[in-house]
């Protein structure tokens, strides 16, 4: 009898770590899917109404979802902590956290930029691979980066990007003519419009990065404290 104990106290030991990462792992691909699939339906039903889609997207606002997402990433990982011991600290606890935030934030502007190269592709009568040849040399030329990078750029700048081939190759002289109009009507010199629109965008953008990290340390602190309260003492 004694023997069968000795046996098992180590595995069951042994196997709490391997539940952590197991289920760490299944939240995150669970909430990267759950933020890409917020982001499809965005893009498909809600971005695409009259009048209110296009103000809608330009402020972003499904990224509000991040309360939700963040919070469930947070205290999930944090309450998954009770197989963790109690030795590990802080920041040992929190790297799964730490990994994942980045990586569910940006599942949402990789699900978007696909949607969009889809749009020109059906839109402009454009294989998918020249659509993503088309897409990537308007975000190169207007970031110097192409692909899901570029594109979380760009729309910093341009919320809303068009889908017709002839109006992405006119889209700098659009913007440009949308910029000096203002100029002609307010006097004030067009690179304090460039600036004031980047930086409208970037305060969107940091506003809702912040809104997540913030969730998320708020949420892992409450599955911490709970992780605690339920973690089995040792025999």
């Amino acid at each position: 009898m004694r023997t069968t104990v000795s046996i098992r106290k180590p595995t069951i030991q042994a196997s709490r770590p391997l539940r952590y990462l197991c289920a760490a792992a299944l939240l995150i691909v669970a909430m990267t899917i759950a933020k890409g699939a917020i982001a499809w339906i965005s893009e498909r039903f809600i971005y695409t109404l009259p009048i209110m889609g296009g103000l809608l997207k330009s402020l972003e606002l499904m990224e509000v979802s991040n309360v939700v997402v963040f919070a469930t990433l947070g205290v999930g990982l944090g309450a998954f902590t009770r197989w963790l011991p109690r030795k590990k600290s802080l920041f040992q606890k929190a790297i799964a956290l730490i990994i994942s935030v980045p990586i569910v934030f940006l599942s949402s502007y990789v699900v978007r930029h696909y949607v969009w190269v889809q749009q020109v592709a059906i839109e402009s009568e454009l294989l998918p691979s020249q659509a993503a040849q088309v897409t990537d040399s308007l975000l190169v030329q207007a970031t110097g980066q192409k692909g899901v990078w570029g594109f979380f750029k760009y729309t910093v700048q341009v919320p809303i990007l068009p889908t017709d081939l002839s109006a992405l190759q006119t889209v700098d002289e659009d913007d440009k003519w949308f910029r000096s109009e203002l100029t002609r009507f307010s006097g004030l010199e067009p690179g304090i419009f460039t600036l004031l629109f980047r930086l409208t965008g970037w305060g969107i953008r940091l506003f809702y990065i912040l809104l997540a990290l913030v969730t998320a340390a708020i949420y892992f602190a409450k599955g911490l404290v709970w992780a605690d309260s339920h973690r089995q003492p040792r025999r």
